[in-house]
């Protein structure tokens, strides 16, 4: 997977060699609030991102994911992920999640509209989908941003701190995009490693 660089974000892919930043991010209790954070042990996580495929292409299966890097000071502030399902071909999931302390800044925005883009671009996705409860503006305010429409309620479709709760779905097809790609910032950056 590459690392994508925004106007204040790296994106940096989540690989064995990162992946306890990552962890250390999901342990934040607020994190929970709207969503089920999975509460792995950090060697358990750990041997779950080295099982996760390696690239993104066209026939890409699995959950590809990446940190939220500020540009500025090297800080890792979220994660952002897109999970293609086999049984969904055509369709991936995307999710993010931001530190309370960088909310309301964008970076969430800014960090999802490069993935949907790199997305889309580097596979054949009909759609890309998203979900969160109901009682998340923030989120559903987002999604609207950067061209998703909100399609209908799925009751009892999550589990947060171990209850079920309703999950309002939200879509953007290849041809959304592609009308609003003209209105949207520009596409992220693929940032090579120097080797030295």
């Amino acid at each position: 997977m590459k690392r994508l660089t925004t106007e204040r974000l790296i994106l940096e892919p989540v690989t064995s060699q990162n992946a306890a930043v990552l962890w250390r991010i999901m342990q934040s209790a607020h994190l929970r609030e709207f969503q089920d954070v999975p509460r792995y042990t950090r060697e358990e996580f750990e041997r779950r991102v080295a099982a996760r495929p390696k690239q993104f292409d066209a026939l890409a299966i699995g959950r590809f994911e990446w940190l939220m890097v500020l540009a500025e000071s090297r800080q890792a502030i979220g994660w952002v992920s897109l999970r293609v399902g086999d049984h969904a071909r055509g369709t991936a999931e995307l999710a993010y999640s931001v530190l309370a302390a960088y909310r309301v800044a964008g970076y969430a925005t800014e960090a999802a509209r490069a993935v949907v883009t790199f997305a889309f671009e580097r596979s054949e996705l009909r759609m890309v989908e998203a979900c969160c409860v109901p009682a998340n503006h923030g989120s559903r305010r987002l999604l609207a941003r950067i061209g998703f429409t909100e399609t209908r309620v799925q009751r009892n479709g999550a589990i947060v701190r171990g209850r079920p709760v309703d999950i309002v779905i939200f879509e953007l097809t290849r041809a959304q995009w592609k009308a609003a790609s003209g209105d949207a910032s520009p596409a992220p950056r693929e940032k090579r490693r120097s080797s030295g």
